[in-house]
């Protein structure tokens, strides 16, 4: 376990005051508590809990086990100068989409009117309007604890141009009136997001579009996705969730 050891330990997370550490395929539980143990004593965090790498549902959650520590799994994560209240059990959360968050939320203009659907707890939504001053954000969700911490994410940032709703983002979205920019983080939903999404936005108006691709070995993924989107103008990787298979973000502008 010594050499997982080291590998885990470079892929921690600190969320607020608890670590999330990767559970390995191959492990034995007692070793990994005694590594979580390892975890409590060098760093500040009051918990830790193992992250199982499945992905399952309509909330798209991980398993999480409880290691060592307060038995509680929500905290207080600060990104970009932003807190989230957050529930790591209950909503999806990935440290390493905090790049993308950020890139995107500086896309937004000042004035616009914006959709994020898929919106989680509210991290992009909430950092576009405190960066961009846009006129309104519509986040949007299907998860109930989503929506409740995204109610109180708009309070502890006083980001009251964020509208948080609850429900079916396409149902939604079909509500909303023209809109300037569309966010939709949710790859395995691309293609019924890119329809529906350029359908809402107006002439002009912008996407950004997580896709899930499959690639080999000699084509680039990025290529690939941005041929099979009409009107993207931009991409890259965002990870590797599978050999061969790449989540893509896109920037798509609306031409007419």
């Amino acid at each position: 376990m010594s050499l997982e050891r080291g590998r885990i330990w470079k892929r921690i997370e600190i969320v607020g005051d608890i670590a999330v550490i990767p559970i390995p395929f191959d492990f034995e539980m007692n070793e990994l508590r005694a590594y979580a143990d390892e975890v409590m004593g060098k760093t500040k965090v009051k918990s830790v809990w193992g992250r199982k790498r499945d992905v399952s549902g309509i909330y798209r959650l991980p398993t999480y086990v409880h290691l060592a520590g307060e038995n509680r799994s929500d905290t207080i994560y600060r990104e970009h100068g932003c807190s989230y209240y957050l529930d790591l059990r209950k909503v999806f959360f990935s440290e390493k989409l905090s790049y993308e968050h950020k890139r995107i939320a500086e896309k937004v203009r000042p004035g616009e009117r914006v959709a994020n659907l898929f919106s989680g707890f509210g991290p992009i939504s909430i950092l576009a309007y405190k960066l961009r001053k846009p006129a309104v954000v519509y986040s949007i969700d299907i998860n109930p604890y989503a929506y409740y911490f995204m109610m109180v994410n708009v309070e502890l940032n006083s980001a009251y141009g964020v509208i948080p709703m609850y429900g079916d983002a396409f149902v939604r979205l079909n509500q909303l009136e023209p809109l300037d920019r569309i966010i939709s983080p949710l790859p395995e939903r691309d293609r019924e997001a890119y329809e529906l999404s350029m359908s809402r936005l107006k002439p002009g108006g912008h996407l950004h579009l997580f896709a899930e691709v499959e690639a080999n070995r000699d084509e680039d993924p990025v290529s690939k996705a941005m041929a099979s989107f009409p009107g993207a103008v931009e991409g890259r990787v965002v990870r590797s969730v599978n050999p061969g298979k790449y989540h893509v973000i896109l920037d798509i502008r609306k031409n007419t």
